[in-house]
């Protein structure tokens, strides 16, 4: 009897341990199906934010080729002139806003001079005593001696600041004025939509120059208001552009006009994913009678 007695215990206690392994594995099996299910949902957060940025990057490119497609021709171009005011455009389930500048109404960096460097720095809130430091570099990295301008700086002041450069050649694009010696991240950002480095004017357009722009070289908020409401209007009645405020410096503008347009998009679809393109585009003759365009810049961000 006793050694019945120990059988059924040692049947009883495999049973028990045979339980326990269940368990175990039913446990594990769950945990296994949890995680499984927790890498399928962010497998397709992924997927569906990927998708989301697509369309983004879309719509903007789209934004950008509706833009160009209205300066190509000159009679939609009188419907939407090229000074940088904001245009919102309803596409693909999408908004979009864009605005196009003429190169002309910017402030060149490759031919601009010291004082219409100093004011638009000047405009930016940079200290007196770096504004002429700064518009010395500026010049210095374009120009292609070694001498360096009044409060400028060539090879000696990079070297001594472990910085390389002078370029000693035009500028080929806005990015190259952050390795410019002096220039800060605050200032750079303060100042890159307002100059262009794909114009050979001297002079900024005042006919197609942003309202911030011509705020920052001096004009007050009313003038600036005024002017770009009389613009508007001329442009809309095909007249002739009007001058610009008598309070303003006339040493600064000029008229006329470029091939070159720059291009700022903002898209965003309807679950609110953005895309930010930054263009320039050169309008030119792609065959007898026929103009499109060619790329200089093109960035992307969020």
């Amino acid at each position: 009897m006793r050694a019945l007695g120990r059988f059924y215990r040692s049947r009883s206690d495999q049973r028990g341990l045979v339980l326990v392994i269940v368990l175990w594995i039913v446990t594990l099996l769950a945990v296994m199906a949890g995680a499984f299910a927790y890498s399928m949902r962010i497998e397709t957060r992924l997927a569906t934010s990927a998708v989301e940025r697509a369309r983004a990057r879309a719509l903007a490119e789209a934004g950008v080729a509706y833009a160009l497609a209205w300066q190509l021709n000159p009679e939609t171009r009188k419907l939407w002139p090229p000074n940088g005011d904001p245009r919102d455009w309803e596409f693909g389930g999408g908004r979009v806003r864009i605005q196009v500048v003429d190169a002309a109404g910017l402030i060149s960096l490759n031919t601009a001079d010291a004082d219409l460097l100093k004011a638009l720095l000047a405009g930016v809130g940079v200290d007196p005593q770096d504004q002429d430091r700064l518009a010395g570099a500026i010049i210095d990295w374009r120009d292609q001696d070694d001498r360096p301008v009044p409060f400028g700086a060539e090879k000696d002041e990079y070297r001594a600041a472990g910085l390389p450069g002078p370029k000693n050649a035009l500028f080929e694009s806005i990015e190259e004025l952050q390795q410019v010696l002096g220039m800060t991240k605050p200032i750079y950002q303060a100042i890159a939509d307002k100059v262009t480095a794909f114009s050979d004017h001297y002079r900024v357009s005042a006919e197609w120059a942003p309202a911030q722009l011509l705020q920052t070289l001096g004009l007050n908020a009313q003038a600036v208001a005024d002017y770009v409401g009389e613009r508007t209007r001329a442009a809309n009645d095909g007249s002739p552009p009007p001058p610009v405020p008598a309070d303003s410096d006339h040493a600064f503008f000029s008229a006329g006009r470029s091939t070159v347009y720059h291009v700022t998009v903002i898209a965003e679809t309807g679950t609110g994913a953005a895309m930010k393109i930054t263009a320039v585009a050169c309008v030119e003759i792609t065959r007898p009678g026929q103009t499109g365009w060619r790329w200089l810049a093109w960035r992307e961000g969020r």
